[in-house]
Order: C-alpha cells, then sequence, then structure tokens
C-alpha cells in the first residue's frame, strides 16, 4: 500500500478511489471520525459496542430499515449539491476527497475526509450533512455536539485549524458553520479514543450503556434465541433489577415535580402568556394548549441552574463541549 505526506503530516494510506474491500480494512484498523461521536455515545444510531465488535472483526447484524438505509444513501447523492451550496454561501473552493488519512504517530486515529477547502492559503475540513426538516433547529445556532466532534476529530488528524460544516437541510435550506480547533476538546477526545482503542487491541468488550442504540443492537444480535433457560449470576441480577426498580421510582416522582412546578409556573403567569424575568422572556404559556414553552437560552437568566435539564443527553463528550464553550 503506497503513503503518501498530506500538508500536515497526516499521512494518506488509502485513495478515494481505493476497491471498497481495502476501505474496509483501513477502516478496520483505526478510529474515524464518524466512529468517534459513536465510542462517545453521540450517535443515536450506533452505539460503542457496535464500533467495538465491527473493529474486533465480529459479525454485526444489520438493521433492516429500508427509511435508514435510503436516507444514508441520499446523503451521499447530495454531498456534491451541499458542495456547491458551500461555496456559493462562502466563496471559498471545495476540493475532493484526499483519501484515509492516518496521523503518524498515533496510527489507529484515522479520517475520511468529505471535502477539503482553502482559506487565505490555509487548508480546512469541510464535513457535508444532509438533515429532514426536522432537524433544523439542531443546525440554527451551531452544530449537533457529535458533528462537532467528528470535526474536532478530523482538525487533530490533519493538524489543521479550522474547518467548516455544511448542512442541506429539508433540501431546501443550506446551514453553515465554521469551526475553530478546540484543543482541550482534542485532548479529551483522544483519551476516550486511546481507551476505547486498548479495549479493541485487548479484545476487552467495553462496558454496556444505557443507549437505545446499544439495545437495539443487543436485540439484533439475539434476535433468534436457541435456548430458553439461562442461570445467571443472583447478584448481578439483584443489582440490576434493583437499579432499575429505584430508576422508575425516580422517573415517577421527577414526573410529579415536574407538574407541580408547570403548575406554579402557570399560577404566576395566570392570565399572561409571557413571563419575563430580568427583562428576558423566561417561558410563554399558551392555555389552551396547556403547554409551556421555554426559552432555550434560559440558562442565560440564571447562571447558577442546574444545567442538566437542558442537555437532553448524557455523555462525556457532551459536558466536555459545553465547558469549551
Amino acid at each position: 500500500m503506497s503513503t503518501a505526506t498530506y500538508p500536515s503530516g497526516a499521512a494518506v494510506v488509502l485513495g478515494p478511489d481505493a476497491p471498497r474491500e481495502e476501505w474496509h480494512a483501513v477502516r478496520k484498523s483505526g478510529i474515524g471520525g464518524s466512529d468517534i461521536a459513536a465510542v462517545c455515545g453521540l450517535n443515536p444510531w450506533t452505539s460503542p459496542l457496535e464500533i467495538w465488535l465491527k473493529k474486533t472483526g465480529q459479525t454485526v447484524p444489520p438493521r433492516q430499515d429500508p427509511i435508514l438505509s435510503e436516507a444514508a444513501e441520499m446523503g451521499h447523492e447530495l454531498e456534491p449539491v451541499t458542495a456547491r451550496r458551500f461555496t456559493k454561501i462562502t466563496g471559498l473552493p471545495v476540493f475532493d476527497n484526499p483519501g484515509t488519512l492516518r496521523m503518524p504517530d498515533i496510527p489507529w486515529a484515522l479520517v475520511n475526509l468529505d471535502r477539503t477547502t482553502e482559506e487565505e492559503g490555509l487548508p480546512g475540513v469541510v464535513e457535508l450533512k444532509s438533515r429532514s426538516s426536522y432537524a433544523l433547529n439542531d443546525w440554527l445556532e451551531e452544530p449537533p455536539v457529535d458533528v462537532q466532534v467528528q470535526t474536532q476529530w478530523q482538525l487533530m488528524v490533519t493538524g489543521w485549524s479550522f474547518g467548516y460544516t455544511a448542512a442541506l437541510i429539508g433540501g431546501q435550506r443550506t446551514i453553515v458553520h465554521r469551526i475553530e480547533r478546540d484543543e482541550k476538546l482534542i485532548d479529551d477526545l483522544l483519551a476516550i479514543g486511546a481507551e476505547f482503542w486498548g479495549w479493541v487491541e485487548t479484545g476487552t468488550q467495553p462496558p454496556l450503556d444505557g443507549s437505545h442504540a446499544t439495545g437495539q443492537l443487543l436485540d439484533r444480535i439475539h434476535a433468534k434465541p436457541n435456548r430458553k433457560d439461562v442461570i445467571a449470576d443472583a447478584a448481578e441480577v439483584d443489582k440490576w433489577l434493583a437499579i432499575r426498580r429505584t430508576a422508575k421510582e425516580q422517573l415517577e416522582a421527577a414526573e410529579i415535580a415536574i407538574t407541580e412546578a408547570d403548575n406554579h409556573l402557570k399560577a404566576m403567569a395566570g392570565d399572561g402568556t409571557d413571563v419575563y424575568v430580568r427583562g428576558e422572556l423566561a417561558y410563554t404559556w399558551r392555555p389552551r394548549k396547556g403547554q409551556i414553552s421555554w426559552k432555550t437560552a434560559a440558562l442565560e437568566l440564571d447562571p447558577d441552574l442546574d444545567p442538566e435539564p437542558y442537555r437532553g443527553e448524557d455523555t462525556r463528550v457532551l459536558n466536555i463541549v459545553m465547558e469549551n464553550q
């Protein structure tokens, strides 16, 4: 396999038009940009366990979901369109994928770039996405966290200082964001990646997490049971049944607490609809709909508020990204 030096110190280990068999073989040898988001628990469709199984050469039952398959296919088909929209919006050129890049000093760190660009003589990555119109709000202020993580991984491998994301939303709107290299986030991703790759090299299965992706993967792996009775470790079963029971009780208590809070907030709104705090809109109540609309920037009203309810995801990297912003 020929290796060429790419501007930045990264090495091109496989050309962009290499046979698919070779591409899969190289991809198994490290963690790519799309892999790292899943490793961090940020991919709703792919779990860390699935990535580990693939990297260790084990069989992973495919998803039987024609809708997701078509969405992935259409995303690939729409890449040239999104690339052209990127150039029209930014005025910057786009260049073809240079192939599979590897960090010389960290050989398990890989990337396949959608496109590259150049700004004031400096190279940058371009990550292209195609998303449903339902995802619009996720892209308005900044890219979703998983895409930020993917782009930072690309910057780590290439050694470049900036990148762009361009998302074609609903086939009608293109949203472009510039992303600066974040050394702290890159260090954190590298630590997470190194821990995961250690599990790959030693054949140690990563801990199971609480994601739906992991649950769906286990459903696929064990879709055809071939025995009825299982003798399990009593202590482990008791442990997880207790955790489940406690979580269910906490969930029920949380739902009561949320309803109580909503009732107090409705009472404070009274006959009004928009409630202000310190001159800023805090929430909106529409009595006929029985709904309260929360201001997305609610944390700005009170920096001492607990941010957990606003995150929507429970991952190490999401915490890291929020700390770095």
